[in-house]
This record gives C-alpha cells, sequence and structure tokens, in this order.
C-alpha cells in the first residue's frame, strides 16, 4: 500500500485531507446485497417486502458513503429501481384492473442471478477437486484455511453487518471524541497484521475493541476490507449471517 492513500483527518478542522478510497464493486454487486438481505431474514423470493428490503438496502448505501466506500453507479441505480418499485406499490388499483406485479422483474433478475451463481459455485468446487488432485507448484500465497469450525467466507456485507454492530455498541457508550493525530488506514494495517502474527485467529469485534474514537475504528475497518481484498487475511464464520472471526493468511517461503 503506498504511503499516500491515507485515511487522514485535519485534527483542527475535522475534515478529511486525503480520501482513502476501497473500491467496493471488486467484493460484491448489487444484486449481492439483495440476495445477501432476502437470505439472512429469509424472505420468499417470489413475495419480497419491497418497502423493508428497500429500507436495509439503502441503510447498507448510507454506510458504505459514511465509510467513504467508491460505492458502484449499479448500487446506486438498483436504489432507484427498489423505490421506484415501491412507489408503484403504494399506487391505488382498480379492482377490476389487472396488472402485473411490479416486482415481477426484479425476481426474475434474482432467480437468474441466483441460478448463475449456484453454477459457478459448482465449478468452484469441481476446480478445488482438481487442485487437491494435482497439486500446483507455484503458490504466491500458502492456504493455511483454519481447519476449525470456522468454515464459511465472510462477504463484504457480512463485514458491514458485523461493522455496524460495532458502531452500534460505540454509540451506546459516552464518550468524547479527540483526535490528537492524523488516522492512517496504512498503520490500521500494519497494526491488524500484527495482532494477527501474535494470534491464531481473532474476533472480528476484538479489532475493535481498544480503538479511542470514531475515526480509528473506521480506518480500522477500512484496512480490514483492503486486506480481505489483497488476500493478506481471512474473513470466516461459524454459520451463515454468524461470528466472523479474522486470521492470517502468509506468504510461501518460495
Amino acid at each position: 500500500m503506498n504511503r499516500e492513500d491515507l485515511f487522514a483527518i485535519d485534527p483542527i478542522s475535522g475534515e478529511e485531507s486525503t480520501t482513502y478510497s476501497v473500491r467496493l464493486e471488486k467484493f460484491e454487486g448489487p444484486l449481492d446485497l439483495l440476495m445477501y438481505l432476502i437470505h439472512k431474514d429469509e424472505i420468499d423470493i417470489y413475495d419480497i417486502p419491497i418497502a423493508k428490503i428497500t429500507r436495509q438496502y439503502l441503510e447498507y448505501i448510507d454506510l458504505m458513503r459514511m465509510l467513504d466506500l467508491d460505492v458502484a453507479g449499479e448500487f446506486i441505480i438498483m436504489a432507484a429501481t427498489l423505490i421506484r418499485i415501491k412507489a408503484r406499490l403504494l399506487l391505488p388499483r382498480q379492482k377490476d384492473e389487472f396488472e402485473e406485479d411490479p416486482r415481477e422483474e426484479l425476481i426474475l433478475a434474482l432467480l437468474e442471478y441466483k441460478k448463475f451463481r449456484e453454477a459457478s459455485g459448482i465449478l468452484k468446487t469441481h476446480e478445488t477437486k482438481e487442485r487437491d488432485i494435482l497439486k500446483r507448484v507455484d503458490f504466491s500465497i500458502v492456504d493455511k484455511s483454519p481447519t476449525e469450525e470456522f468454515v464459511f467466507e465472510a462477504t463484504v456485507f457480512d463485514l458491514l453487518a458485523a461493522f455496524k454492530k460495532v458502531m452500534d455498541e460505540f454509540a451506546r457508550e459516552e464518550r468524547h471524541d479527540v483526535v490528537s493525530e492524523d488516522v492512517k488506514v496504512e498503520e490500521c494495517v500494519e497494526r491488524i497484521l500484527s495482532l494477527l502474527a501474535r494470534e491464531d485467529g481473532i474476533e472480528f469485534e476484538k479489532l475493535f475493541t481498544d480503538k479511542p474514537f470514531k475515526l480509528m475504528i473506521i480506518a480500522t475497518f477500512i484496512a480490514v476490507l483492503e486486506l480481505v481484498k489483497q488476500n493478506r487475511i481471512w474473513a470466516r464464520q461459524v454459520t451463515r449471517f454468524g461470528e466472523i472471526r479474522v486470521y492470517r493468511r502468509e506468504a510461501s517461503d518460495d
């Protein structure tokens, strides 16, 4: 990571002196977010509660913007689509008038996307089996994936949900934010890697236990996203939407 890529706050004005941006589209897309919300709340994909999904979707968009993440344009387009569908559902209908469900196009898109994601998962499983049979010689990363029960890969939306819990807990505590120095994402990256070098995995929430002010929490979370994107750490769960534990990935001797 370059030294100029910093998330720095001027201690006097309180404004950002430079912008550190993580491009979210490298992680997931808007349909991934919708599928995440549907699966998390065990919603019937054929009967989506648009008002509820729209509210939750916009909450995630607001969280991404608060973190200064580079939200891709398609996320905004999807937000507009959800709002449009919600508005159409609120319009009065004639009892004898037949009108297609405004959600139909969205449902079809989600079903099609779900089908391709499942096919991708099958291909990935086959690729993994082939890799186990024919070992590759040149690895840039040694797969030290934890052998314990944390077997589900956490998505960026799992991480955002866990981060929201951290922020909610922080808001409940009475604090006075006093910023005495710039907050640098690069330093947070090194701090996380150093912590994981001493421990064999750590709960996600514990990465934030010694952060005295809000900007440090935000910078630490952006550092986590950057490390996940660079494949330098694992973020795993016991069950889907469950507790997240973070592990360090180490470079091979080769």
